[in-house]
């Protein structure tokens, strides 16, 4: 399976989500289903690695991209250099 699918029902206070198999979001609830028990339930796992669980709605949520400017941008660019600089001044330095 390829695709990702999101479902609800509004008498339920839980979702259903399917995820891809090697898909940063199939991991990450593979983490909340080990963490948080009660919460999110991993109900089965298939043979291709896709992944079926049930999820609180609240965790459910759609937003739009954030919006950065080009200084930002930059900004966030020199700050990513700096701190890379700094880790391996560090191990350079043990």
């Amino acid at each position: 399976m390829n695709e990702f699918s999101i479902e609800w029902t509004k008498d339920r206070n839980y979702a259903g989500v399917t995820v891809p198999s090697g898909t940063a979001l199939k991991s990450k609830l593979m983490r909340y289903a080990q963490e948080r028990p009660d919460e999110v339930k991993l109900k089965s796992e298939n043979k291709d690695g896709s992944a079926f669980f049930h999820v609180p709605v609240s965790y459910i949520k759609c937003s739009p991209p954030r919006k950065v400017s080009e200084a930002q941008r930059e900004a966030a660019g020199e700050r990513f250099r700096k701190m890379w600089e700094e880790k391996r001044e560090m191990e350079e330095n043990q």
